[in-house]
Protein backbone atom coordinates (compact mmCIF):
# COMPACT_ATOMS: atom_id res chain seq x y z
CA UNK A 1 0.00 0.00 0.00
CA UNK A 2 2.34 2.82 -1.38
CA UNK A 3 1.11 6.05 0.04
CA UNK A 4 2.53 7.96 -3.63
CA UNK A 5 5.23 10.07 -1.42
CA UNK A 6 8.45 11.37 -3.64
CA UNK A 7 11.62 10.65 -2.87
CA UNK A 8 11.71 10.62 1.11
CA UNK A 9 14.93 11.34 3.14
CA UNK A 10 15.27 10.64 7.07
CA UNK A 11 14.69 6.43 7.01
CA UNK A 12 14.51 4.56 10.01
CA UNK A 13 18.09 2.80 9.16
CA UNK A 14 18.85 0.03 11.54
CA UNK A 15 21.57 0.09 14.50
CA UNK A 16 25.13 -1.12 13.97
CA UNK A 17 25.14 -1.07 17.72
CA UNK A 18 23.74 -2.74 20.72
CA UNK A 19 22.10 0.61 21.85
CA UNK A 20 18.51 0.11 20.15
CA UNK A 21 17.01 -0.97 16.83
CA UNK A 22 17.76 2.07 14.80
CA UNK A 23 20.24 4.35 14.25
CA UNK A 24 18.33 7.23 15.55
CA UNK A 25 16.73 7.37 19.00
CA UNK A 26 13.69 9.00 17.44
CA UNK A 27 12.76 6.17 15.46
CA UNK A 28 12.82 4.00 18.26
CA UNK A 29 9.84 6.36 20.09
CA UNK A 30 8.44 6.35 16.16
CA UNK A 31 8.59 2.83 16.26
CA UNK A 32 7.07 1.87 19.36
CA UNK A 33 4.10 4.20 18.63
CA UNK A 34 3.74 2.69 15.01
CA UNK A 35 3.43 -1.06 16.58
CA UNK A 36 0.96 0.04 18.69
CA UNK A 37 -1.41 1.15 15.97
CA UNK A 38 -0.57 -1.56 13.39
CA UNK A 39 1.17 -4.53 12.95
CA UNK A 40 1.09 -5.01 9.17
CA UNK A 41 4.79 -5.38 8.36
CA UNK A 42 4.59 -3.86 4.87
CA UNK A 43 2.92 -0.94 6.39
CA UNK A 44 5.25 -0.67 8.88
CA UNK A 45 8.17 -1.12 6.31
CA UNK A 46 6.81 1.44 4.22
CA UNK A 47 6.29 4.30 6.79
CA UNK A 48 9.85 3.67 8.31
CA UNK A 49 11.77 3.04 5.35
CA UNK A 50 13.74 0.63 7.39
CA UNK A 51 16.43 -1.44 5.91
CA UNK A 52 15.43 -4.42 7.67
CA UNK A 53 13.69 -7.31 6.26
CA UNK A 54 9.70 -7.72 6.70
CA UNK A 55 10.63 -10.49 8.88
CA UNK A 56 13.09 -8.94 10.92
CA UNK A 57 10.40 -6.66 11.47
CA UNK A 58 7.74 -8.81 12.34
CA UNK A 59 10.12 -10.75 14.61
CA UNK A 60 10.70 -7.01 16.32
CA UNK A 61 6.44 -6.58 16.53
CA UNK A 62 6.01 -9.74 17.85
CA UNK A 63 8.41 -9.97 20.61
CA UNK A 64 7.41 -6.02 21.78
CA UNK A 65 4.07 -7.09 21.93
CA UNK A 66 5.25 -9.52 23.95
CA UNK A 67 6.60 -7.65 26.33
CA UNK A 68 3.61 -5.66 26.47
CA UNK A 69 1.26 -8.33 27.19
CA UNK A 70 -0.35 -8.46 24.29
CA UNK A 71 -0.50 -10.40 20.82
CA UNK A 72 -0.08 -9.34 17.03
CA UNK A 73 -3.25 -9.26 15.42
CA UNK A 74 -2.01 -9.27 11.70
CA UNK A 75 -4.62 -8.83 8.71
CA UNK A 76 -4.57 -11.48 5.55
CA UNK A 77 -3.92 -10.26 2.39
CA UNK A 78 -2.41 -6.93 0.70
CA UNK A 79 -5.13 -4.97 1.95
CA UNK A 80 -7.95 -2.83 0.50
CA UNK A 81 -8.25 -0.42 -2.16
CA UNK A 82 -8.79 2.99 -2.08
CA UNK A 83 -11.18 2.50 -5.17
CA UNK A 84 -12.80 -0.56 -3.49
CA UNK A 85 -16.48 -0.32 -3.00
CA UNK A 86 -16.19 -1.84 0.54
CA UNK A 87 -13.90 1.21 1.20
CA UNK A 88 -16.34 3.58 3.73
CA UNK A 89 -18.90 2.42 2.71
CA UNK A 90 -21.36 3.51 5.26
CA UNK A 91 -22.35 7.12 6.18
CA UNK A 92 -20.70 6.74 10.17
CA UNK A 93 -17.13 5.81 8.29
CA UNK A 94 -17.30 8.37 5.54
CA UNK A 95 -18.23 11.09 8.59
CA UNK A 96 -15.07 9.89 10.49
CA UNK A 97 -13.07 9.87 7.37
CA UNK A 98 -13.85 13.30 6.86
CA UNK A 99 -12.75 14.05 10.47
CA UNK A 100 -9.16 12.43 9.72
CA UNK A 101 -8.95 13.76 6.53
CA UNK A 102 -9.49 17.89 8.32
CA UNK A 103 -7.10 16.86 11.08
CA UNK A 104 -4.18 16.05 8.91
CA UNK A 105 -4.89 18.48 5.66
CA UNK A 106 -6.26 21.47 7.79
CA UNK A 107 -9.18 23.23 6.80
CA UNK A 108 -8.25 24.16 3.64
CA UNK A 109 -7.60 20.41 2.41
CA UNK A 110 -5.26 19.26 -0.03
CA UNK A 111 -3.45 21.06 -2.53
CA UNK A 112 -0.63 23.72 -2.42
CA UNK A 113 -1.40 24.41 1.13
CA UNK A 114 -0.47 20.55 2.07
CA UNK A 115 2.24 19.73 0.53
CA UNK A 116 3.79 15.52 0.93
CA UNK A 117 6.58 16.02 3.34
CA UNK A 118 9.69 14.41 1.98
CA UNK A 119 10.69 13.44 5.14
CA UNK A 120 9.71 9.77 6.40
CA UNK A 121 10.22 10.67 10.33
CA UNK A 122 8.26 14.33 10.04
CA UNK A 123 5.61 12.32 7.73
CA UNK A 124 5.12 9.85 10.12
CA UNK A 125 4.82 11.93 12.51
CA UNK A 126 2.30 13.86 10.96
CA UNK A 127 0.12 10.42 10.25
CA UNK A 128 0.29 9.37 13.50
CA UNK A 129 -0.38 12.43 15.49
CA UNK A 130 -3.64 13.03 13.26
CA UNK A 131 -4.88 9.39 13.87
CA UNK A 132 -3.71 9.95 17.68
CA UNK A 133 -5.85 13.17 18.00
CA UNK A 134 -8.98 11.40 16.18
CA UNK A 135 -9.29 8.45 18.69
CA UNK A 136 -8.83 10.99 21.34
CA UNK A 137 -11.92 13.49 20.14
CA UNK A 138 -14.17 10.84 18.76
CA UNK A 139 -13.01 7.31 20.96
CA UNK A 140 -11.71 8.43 24.28
CA UNK A 141 -13.13 5.43 25.99
CA UNK A 142 -9.79 3.22 25.48
CA UNK A 143 -12.43 0.46 25.34
CA UNK A 144 -13.83 1.11 22.40
CA UNK A 145 -12.05 0.60 18.98
CA UNK A 146 -12.35 3.51 16.28
CA UNK A 147 -15.01 2.70 13.32
CA UNK A 148 -11.50 3.15 11.38
CA UNK A 149 -8.04 2.18 12.13
CA UNK A 150 -4.62 3.59 11.33
CA UNK A 151 -4.22 1.14 8.13
CA UNK A 152 -7.53 2.69 6.83
CA UNK A 153 -6.41 6.18 7.49
CA UNK A 154 -3.16 5.66 5.77
CA UNK A 155 -5.15 4.38 2.37
CA UNK A 156 -7.94 7.21 3.09
CA UNK A 157 -4.87 9.42 2.71
CA UNK A 158 -3.22 7.56 -0.28
CA UNK A 159 -6.69 7.70 -2.41
CA UNK A 160 -6.85 11.49 -1.72
CA UNK A 161 -3.24 12.06 -3.02
CA UNK A 162 -3.92 10.22 -5.69
CA UNK A 163 -7.15 11.54 -6.75
CA UNK A 164 -8.89 8.63 -6.03
CA UNK A 165 -10.79 10.00 -3.40
CA UNK A 166 -11.88 13.71 -3.53
CA UNK A 167 -13.31 15.63 -1.18
CA UNK A 168 -16.19 17.09 -1.46
CA UNK A 169 -17.68 20.67 -0.19
CA UNK A 170 -20.89 19.98 1.71
CA UNK A 171 -23.40 23.63 0.35
CA UNK A 172 -25.14 23.29 3.59
CA UNK A 173 -22.61 22.76 6.42
CA UNK A 174 -19.43 23.46 4.34
CA UNK A 175 -17.50 20.03 5.84
CA UNK A 176 -15.69 18.36 3.23
CA UNK A 177 -16.45 14.72 3.17
CA UNK A 178 -14.62 11.85 0.97
CA UNK A 179 -16.48 10.60 -1.87
CA UNK A 180 -15.25 7.74 -4.64
CA UNK A 181 -13.79 9.95 -7.21
CA UNK A 182 -15.47 7.43 -10.18
CA UNK A 183 -18.93 7.56 -8.89
CA UNK A 184 -21.34 10.07 -10.46
CA UNK A 185 -24.06 12.08 -8.19
CA UNK A 186 -24.25 14.33 -5.39
CA UNK A 187 -23.60 12.18 -1.97
CA UNK A 188 -25.14 12.94 1.29
CA UNK A 189 -22.94 14.90 3.43
CA UNK A 190 -22.43 12.62 6.49
CA UNK A 191 -21.79 15.57 8.71
CA UNK A 192 -25.30 16.67 8.40
CA UNK A 193 -26.69 12.83 8.56
CA UNK A 194 -25.01 11.82 11.36
CA UNK A 195 -25.32 14.87 13.47
CA UNK A 196 -28.69 15.50 12.14
CA UNK A 197 -27.82 19.02 11.18
CA UNK A 198 -30.44 19.16 8.47
CA UNK A 199 -29.45 22.36 7.29
CA UNK A 200 -30.88 22.34 3.81
CA UNK A 201 -34.28 22.55 5.43
CA UNK A 202 -33.50 24.64 8.02
CA UNK A 203 -32.57 27.12 4.71
CA UNK A 204 -35.46 26.13 2.96
CA UNK A 205 -37.79 27.56 6.03
CA UNK A 206 -35.70 30.66 6.56
CA UNK A 207 -36.25 31.22 3.07
CA UNK A 208 -40.07 30.60 2.84
CA UNK A 209 -40.21 32.73 5.99
CA UNK A 210 -38.23 35.27 4.44
CA UNK A 211 -40.22 34.95 0.86
CA UNK A 212 -44.20 35.15 3.29
CA UNK A 213 -42.59 38.28 5.11
CA UNK A 214 -41.60 40.02 2.04
CA UNK A 215 -45.33 39.34 0.69
CA UNK A 216 -46.76 40.29 3.53
CA UNK A 217 -44.85 43.60 3.67
CA UNK A 218 -45.64 44.03 -0.35
CA UNK A 219 -49.83 43.04 0.58
CA UNK A 220 -49.65 46.06 3.45
CA UNK A 221 -47.59 48.73 1.54
CA UNK A 222 -50.22 48.21 -1.08
CA UNK A 223 -53.55 48.69 1.37
CA UNK A 224 -51.82 51.63 2.77
CA UNK A 225 -51.48 52.88 -0.50
CA UNK A 226 -55.08 52.45 -1.40
CA UNK A 227 -56.61 53.74 1.51
CA UNK A 228 -54.26 56.98 1.37
CA UNK A 229 -56.02 57.14 -2.08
Amino acid sequence: MKLGLPALSGRALASRTSRGIFEDAAWEERFETLIRLTSRTSLIIELTGTDLTERTIKNLVDKRLGEWGQTAIRPRGNGRCPTSSTFLPTKVERFDAAYLSALYFGRRGPGEFSEVESNLGRALDRLIEAFLRYRADLYPDPTIEPRLNFESFCLLIKGIRANEIELRNCPDCGSRHPWHSGLAGHPVCPVCAVLDLRMGAAQREIEARIREHRSQSRTHSAARELVAH
